[in-house]
């Protein structure tokens, strides 16, 4: 069981689950780019809802969008957020002061006020954005990469084995 559980979390197991889905390339890196960018912004326990629904209206694949959120998880949330906030600081030249801040939840943080929230999210928005780019570039590299692979051994089948049917990815 704990293998099962270690293997959940790999990157390799993402890359198999988004290949699954069979969309093309361009699609699933738009959906997976679009969910680390939400995943970077402090809305603790909304980031799965947000990164779907602006996937729904921007035609990015909503499950690769909620798997991109995982960018925080229960590892890297409290890590990412001080992240966000002291780039925030920066970018408001703003001296960053940490007093003791509850990040249980997005209530807690909002009691916090905007002296924290504010450039938490800027700092989000900052390093979402990088973020995001760079794994989109990079999803789309790897996820093109996988369909040649599947392709070519596609076309190397014996006509009698290969399944009927167009080519999804594109």
């Amino acid at each position: 069981m704990g293998g099962d559980f270690k293997k959940a979390f790999s990157f390799k197991f993402y890359l198999k689950k988004l290949t699954e889905l069979r969309e093309s390339p361009d699609k699933l890196a738009r959906g997976l780019a679009l969910g680390v960018f939400i995943g970077f912004l402090p809305i603790i326990g909304f980031q799965v809802i947000t990164a779907v629904t602006i996937a729904l209206f921007t035609r990015a694949n909503k499950m690769a969008a909620a798997v991109g959120t995982h960018v925080t998880n229960p590892w890297t949330t409290i890590p990412i957020l001080i992240l966000d906030y002291y780039v925030g600081c920066f970018i408001l030249r703003k001296h960053a002061c940490v007093p003791h801040i509850d990040f249980s939840s997005f209530g807690a943080l909002l009691n916090s006020g905007k002296e924290i929230l504010l450039p938490m999210f800027i700092g989000g928005v900052i390093l979402g954005s990088i973020f995001s780019v760079l794994s989109y570039f990079g999803m789309k590299k790897l996820l093109q990469k996988k369909v040649k692979e599947v392709k070519d051994y596609v076309k190397n089948l014996p006509e009698a084995e290969k399944v009927a049917g167009g080519d999804v990815w594109q």
